[in-house]
């Protein structure tokens, strides 16, 4: 009968720790959640993209830079704030990174387009502390 060899560790580690450190330089495309028509307001959830329509260009909600919009079950005398980081990639153009407000600035443009920062859900709630927020935004792309 024969002997079967035991497999080498410390080869298998190796073979591992190259697998897994190939797989973490792979750089990927962002994955594209929604195509939006130019025109019509659009739910973007944070860390997706959207592509649109038309003209290859991709938005993508990074993250919310700062939120100070009053919680829902509170009464406040200003109505807070809030201000979202997106990238805009065209085709043939560096990628542009803004930050828009719910106020001001709530317009960008990049291209032939305009976006516009319509709105952010969900609403804060005082009941809910600093919980994690699973973000989407409202933007609204035109041509112009």
């Amino acid at each position: 009968m024969a002997k079967l060899k035991q497999p080498d560790v410390r080869a298998m580690v190796l073979a591992c720790a190259i697998i897994v450190a190939a797989a973490g330089c792979a750089t990927a495309e962002p994955t594209v959640a929604v195509v939006a028509e130019p025109g019509v307001a659009f739910s973007l959830p944070v860390g997706k993209t959207a592509s649109i329509n038309g003209n290859g260009t991709k938005i993508t909600f990074k993250q919310v830079k700062a939120d100070s919009r009053c919680p829902t079950d509170v009464t406040c005398v200003w109505e807070g704030d809030a201000e979202i980081e997106i990238t805009v990639s065209r085709p043939g153009s560096p990628d542009d990174t803004k930050v828009l407000s719910l106020h001001t600035p709530n317009v960008i443009t990049s291209g032939d387009l305009q976006i516009r920062f319509v709105g952010l859900t969900p609403v804060p709630r005082q009941a809910d502390g600093n919980a994690p927020r699973a973000y989407v935004a409202q933007l609204l792309a035109n041509r112009i």
